[in-house]
């Protein structure tokens, strides 16, 4: 199916759920596409990813519990995980007759979604493709953290190509300036200078590595420094 045929189709099963406001996300899809594969070639996920070493999606391929926004409205709970490569939401469902399927999303019409616990909104960065960053928040002040993967030559004698590990990208909100960072320097030299010491403090303790973190630990090493600044600000 051509990208604006989709993204009409789309927007027609948002317009029929918005009016009678009772539909949940899985619902929204069979009512829109049913099980009719000629209708919803083009959309329904099928694994490309099969001749490629590793995976690309965020945390590992497993579908989590999460939720989605679409057309300013919440849908949950949908299983959902999110490909790094593509920056696309890809969401498993079961029809109407009970069969299992999955669906790629469309980033124009998904502005967030959540899954196990972490927030992500999509971001267009100026000199940067759109992606979907995580979103760690304190205060007024704000943190968001992006991650992508790229296709490469495999140095595997049974793949042609794999994906790359998750490169990460980081950026800061402060007072309404949004500045991004890469390493421990410039992440500093965002900070008022009288409480750097402080923030490198917090590093040193986080034993940060701002190349390749878990998930969990650049979550709380921004959400720490941006503690800090609010503490700072309050005084």
């Amino acid at each position: 199916m051509p990208k604006a045929s989709l993204i009409i189709c789309i927007l027609f099963a948002v317009t029929v759920t918005a009016l009678d406001g009772q539909a949940t996300y899985t619902e929204l899809v069979a009512r829109t596409f049913g099980t009719d594969q000629e209708l919803v070639n083009g959309i329904q996920f099928s694994n490309h990813y099969g001749r490629i070493d590793g995976d690309p999606y965020f945390l590992d391929s497993r579908f989590r519990a999460g939720s989605v926004h679409v057309n300013n409205q919440l849908y949950e709970p949908v299983l959902l995980r999110y490909n790094l490569y593509s920056q696309k939401v890809e969401i498993e469902y079961r029809t109407i007759e009970g069969n299992l399927n999955q669906y790629m999303s469309v980033p124009e019409l998904m502005p967030s979604f959540s899954m196990e616990g972490y927030n992500f909104k999509r971001m267009q960065f100026p000199d940067e493709a759109p992606l979907y960053c995580l979103v760690v928040s304190s205060g007024r002040s704000t943190g968001y953290i992006g991650w992508r993967k790229e296709l490469r030559i495999s140095h595997s004698s049974s793949r042609d190509y794999e994906f790359s590990q998750a490169e990460i990208e980081y950026w800061l909100m402060l007072e309404h300036l949004l500045t991004p960072f890469h390493n421990r320097k410039t992440f500093l030299a965002i900070f008022p200078e009288k409480m750097r010491r402080s923030v490198s403090k917090h590093l040193k303790q986080q034993k940060y590595s701002f190349r390749q973190p878990s998930v969990q630990n650049a979550v709380e090493m921004i959400k720490g420094a941006l503690l800090l600044y609010e503490m700072e600000k309050s005084l």
